[in-house]
């Protein structure tokens, strides 16, 4: 379960890199805190927004704009999106899937928070 002490470690770090893998890609702060990404995400620069997936190796390209910025908040909001917030008021959110997979893992000093979201049953 992601707390305010782990989303408190995103903040104020530079991300230093994004390493792009077959499934997912994973974000590389400048304090050794990471988030894996295997879900979609929306990037959302000057008023533009656009989508990606963590298992699309060709969005990857979406993120490197946030390379060497640094996140000036981290929240996280209803449904377990993960907002982060960079310099210059770029936004990324980070939506879990409903599939009950792994959707992303957010992992700091503290330890390791793995994000899951399950669909809601209509009855």
């Amino acid at each position: 379960m992601i707390n305010e002490a782990d989303l408190a470690e995103l903040e104020s770090t530079l991300l230093t890199g994004v390493t792009v893998g077959i499934g997912s890609q994973i974000l590389i702060f400048g304090n050794g805190s990471t988030v894996l990404v295997q879900c979609p995400f929306i990037r959302e620069l000057q008023g533009q927004k656009q989508q990606g997936h963590g298992e699309d190796v060709y969005t990857s390209e979406l993120l490197f704009d946030y390379l060497n910025n640094q996140v000036t908040s981290a929240l996280l909001e209803e449904g377990g999106e993960l907002v982060l917030e960079f310099e210059g008021k770029k936004l990324l959110r980070i939506f879990p899937e409903c599939n009950g997979l792994e959707s992303y893992v957010i992992s700091t000093r503290l330890g390791i928070c793995p994000v899951t979201a399950f669909p809601i049953n209509e009855q």
